[in-house]
């Protein structure tokens, strides 16, 4: 097919779906459509079945309610494409770019066509995984849309049929899939960090080596997986937050929200002055959330990101800090007596701004260290006026920067700490 017919094909689809006269939907079922461009194209309801689109240029094209069935698209450019309640099962996706793509609602679950040796049930041609155990021809080599090595970072897979999809190492990270179906989904290696999975189905998942750090897992259906050997630091689901009060589970919820759409969806965190003693949020991200006059007592906040929070008067006594990211942060006048901060790094932060970056130092200002272990901890340019670090552990720790001519070190361990000064 040369590009004047599939300009005139094109021409009368936008006319069919427009219902005026000469209109006629495009037909471009099996056609060998390699490499070829059609960045912002009008595509929608466009029949594709089978066609072989590997290595085309579909960027920002309408593809919503495409028939792409067992279609291959690997290698193709599909970011900021739309592609909500398109039928891909089993198409070929591998190594595709489909970041910041809408792919709400569509169907990536297995599917083939009925050869002859197949007995297809009454009128049907093609199918699903189930319409092969119903004709007796068992279940197909082809158990799900392959989207093995692409790339879905921020894609939206609201309420999508996943089941039986090869999502291995995939990009999903800060990815919509509430209530999809990834049942039997194989997300070995993938990268789903940030991603919201609220009220999706995990059944029978694959997640070895997968990524699911700051998942929000809320309501999801995740029963039997091996999560031994994924990383799951930070993430939301029942059996972590069970203990939380709702509305601390629904600040959080909306927080990461908040996050992963860089501010434009959700809601910061505001937690300022709540009970939180002994809470348990090891690895969660807290990034600028509120939380000043927290009571944090004996609360697990290891691995914790809580750079550019306000921490501002909480109290940390006996909290463990141990690796918790605190770039930036407002520690001012807070209370971290006997706190564990063994490799926390203080360090301070750069902003992005309109009118130009600018950095900023995490304040420490009159906060009280007194006998906590600060160990190996990065206190970098920190601002340290009037700090206690009185009978704390020191070995280690890193003050570059800083000024610490007004800290109270007295009755300090300092075996290899780097002071910015030696006479300490």
């Amino acid at each position: 097919m040369n590009s004047a017919e599939l300009h005139d094909i094109l021409d009368k689809h936008a006319k069919w779906l427009q219902k005026l006269p000469g209109g006629q939907r495009a037909d471009l079922s099996k056609q060998k459509l390699m490499g070829i461009n059609l960045e912002g194209a009008l595509l929608q309801s466009v029949r594709l079945t089978g066609a072989d689109l590997s290595g085309a240029n579909l960027k920002g094209a309408n593809l919503s309610y495409t028939d792409m069935f067992v279609a291959t698209l690997d290698g193709a450019d599909l970011s900021n494409t739309n592609m909500a309640r398109a039928d891909l099962r089993g198409a070929s996706m591998k190594g595709v770019n489909l970041d910041y793509a809408d792919l709400k609602q569509a169907d990536l679950r297995g599917g083939a066509f009925f050869d002859a040796e197949n007995s297809a049930p009454e009128g049907k041609k093609r199918a699903t995984v189930a319409d092969f155990i119903e004709s007796g021809g068992g279940e197909p080599s082809n158990t799900g849309a392959n989207l093995a090595d692409s790339s879905l970072y921020c894609t939206s897979l609201v309420g999508a049929k996943l089941a039986g999809a090869n999502l291995s190492a995939v990009n999903l990270s800060r990815a919509n899939l509430d209530g999809a179906n990834m049942t039997r989904t194989n997300l070995k290696g993938a990268n789903l960090g940030l991603a919201s999975m609220k009220g999706a189905t995990l059944s029978s998942a694959s997640v070895e080596g997968a990524n699911f750090r700051h998942v929000d897992f809320e309501g999801a259906i995740i029963d039997d997986i091996d999560f031994s050997k994924a990383d799951l630091r930070g993430a939301m689901h029942d059996s972590v937050t069970a203990n939380l009060p709702s509305k601390v589970r629904q600040a959080l919820s909306e927080h990461l929200n908040w996050i992963r759409s860089n501010g434009e969806a959700g809601e910061r965190a505001d937690l300022m002055k709540l009970d939180l003693k002994q809470a348990n949020l090891s690895g969660f991200n807290l990034m600028a959330a509120k939380l000043s006059g927290v009571n944090f007592e004996g609360a697990n906040l290891s691995f914790a990101i809580l750079s550019l929070a306000d921490l501002s008067w909480a109290n940390l006594s006996g909290a463990n800090l141990s690796r918790a990211i605190l770039n930036g942060v407002d520690l001012q006048k807070a209370n971290l007596q006997k706190a564990n901060l063994y490799g926390a790094d203080l360090d301070w932060v750069e902003i992005e701004r309109s009118s130009g970056n600018s950095v900023q130092s995490s304040n420490l200002e009159a906060a009280q260290f007194i006998g906590a272990n600060l160990e190996g901890a990065n206190f970098r340019n920190t601002l340290l006026s009037g700090t206690d670090f009185s009978g704390s552990n020191l070995r280690h720790t890193n003050f570059l920067g800083a000024d610490i001519s007004t800290a109270n070190f007295n009755n300090t361990n300092q075996q290899d700490a780097v002071l910015p000064e030696s006479d300490l």
